[in-house]
């Protein structure tokens, strides 16, 4: 892991810099014409492994000798920086040649102090655009942005650090990972790593932990959890909406859109209508965000669930066992018809207590809705478990499917309210 300093060298004014004092975290440093010396100087003459020294051909003729005089001056090992010579092409071809000559001096894992003071026209917007690539690409620790902020009639030219304001990338993936993926845990990370005045109501270790909690019970698929962890979450943040910044609350606001519809007022205590509802809004979010082996599993599930309508017990019960075997036997009287039915005379026992449900849904035509898909989804659903090792093809129509099935759940459910099979 190297220290990696990367600079920018302009012509300067007349072909020069004007001199001052530059300061930096309360240190001043040797009086200079290139902010390159003093944050040298300021941050360590030995720290830096390498120094690059991005120039024009016109800028190097012009400042290059007297940066390296400069850096001896203050006693800093010259035999460590390198100039890479960058076109003045401004077109979109010479931005990204720009680019990859400064990528190629970049390697995994380093430690990289930018100074962005003296970047020829646009080319620190394309360094600002590419050091997010490299955290990314290359795992480079960004230490620090710097710009040294010189006055004429100042004595002393402060130099701003402005790595904080680029976490802004950071949080843009964390945006896009809810938006995209329904993934709250990047934004839950950059809450703890963020200063408070970035986005200080989201570093609160209870929503971060609520945060997690979700992204977790979504994507391991926890259906019996996942409206109250919703419900945590969504209440968290209700009560810090109102007192935050637009930052803030736009970021607050995109989680609340995310996740409401997961919520019900009442808890689920059973199977009852806001249990299916909610069901079938976790279904639909997991395919908008194309997470199908958790959609089918959840699409199977809601299946099963269909003939517990008439359990009083709570969902989370002792008797969860004994409620998932049934739910299990439930699925397999749609999975094949009833003359091919095979169970044996344990299971017949259990068989016997579902044909009550199973003969109401005969007589609202809900039976031939679910059978007409429930074997499908299931061979679906089992591909993800075996690679679809067993299967012809890649099942490229799971998204399509999914959205199919799904539309014939709702339907299904729908019925079952109307006809009041299912408590409210």
């Amino acid at each position: 892991m190297r220290k990696i300093y990367l600079a920018f060298l302009g012509k300067g004014k007349n072909n020069g810099y004007e001199e001052t004092v530059y300061e930096l975290n309360g240190k001043t440093a040797t009086r200079t014409r290139f902010v390159q010396a003093a944050e040298i100087e300021l941050i360590g003459r030995n720290y830096f492994d390498s120094v690059i020294i991005v120039a024009t051909n016109a800028s190097k003729d012009s400042s290059y000798d007297g940066l390296i005089a400069a850096l001896n001056a203050v006693q800093i090992n010259t035999d460590i920086v390198l100039p890479v010579i960058i076109t003045e092409d401004m077109s979109p071809g010479g931005q990204w040649e720009w680019f990859e000559k400064i990528l190629e001096y970049i390697d995994y894992g380093d430690e990289l102090t930018v100074d962005l003071t003296h970047g020829y026209r646009s080319v620190p917007i394309v360094l600002s655009t590419a050091i997010y690539f490299l955290q990314k690409a290359k795992n480079i620790r960004v230490m620090a942005v710097y710009y040294g902020a010189y006055e004429q009639n100042r004595e002393i030219a402060p130099i701003i650090d402005m790595k904080e304001f680029y976490l802004i990338n950071e949080w843009a993936e964390g945006v896009s990972r809810l938006v995209e993926d329904a993934d709250a845990r990047k934004i839950a990370d950059l809450a703890k790593e963020s200063p408070n005045f970035q986005v200080g109501s989201l570093n609160d270790p209870v929503l971060i932990l609520a945060l997690n909690d979700l992204t977790h019970a979504i994507r391991n698929v926890d259906i019996h959890h996942i409206s109250k962890k919703a419900g945590q979450v969504i209440q968290l943040i209700a009560d810090k909406v109102t007192t935050v910044s637009q930052t803030e609350k736009m970021l607050l606001n995109l989680i609340i859109d995310k996740f409401a519809a997961l919520t019900t007022q009442t808890p689920l205590t059973g199977y009852i209508r806001d249990y299916f509802f909610i069901q079938l809004e976790i279904i639909r979010l997991l395919l908008d965000h194309r997470l199908f082996m958790q959609a089918y599993t959840v699409m199977r599930e809601l299946i099963g669930s269909i003939g517990l309508i008439q359990e009083r017990k709570a969902i989370a019960s002792s008797e969860g066992k004994k409620l998932r075997r049934k739910a299990e036997l439930f699925i397999r009287m749609f999975t094949n018809e009833r003359d091919k039915w095979k169970f044996n005379e344990d299971e017949n026992r259990t068989i016997e207590k579902l044909k009550p449900v199973y003969s109401q849904l005969e007589l609202i035509g809900v039976e031939q809705v679910l059978r007409s898909f429930a074997r499908e989804l299931t061979d679906y659903r089992n591909g993800f478990d075996h690679a679809w090792t067993s299967k012809n093809g890649d099942f490229a129509d799971i998204g399509e499917k999914g959205y199919q099935y799904y539309q014939k759940l709702k339907s299904v459910i729908n019925s079952l309210v109307d006809q009041k099979m299912i408590r409210c």
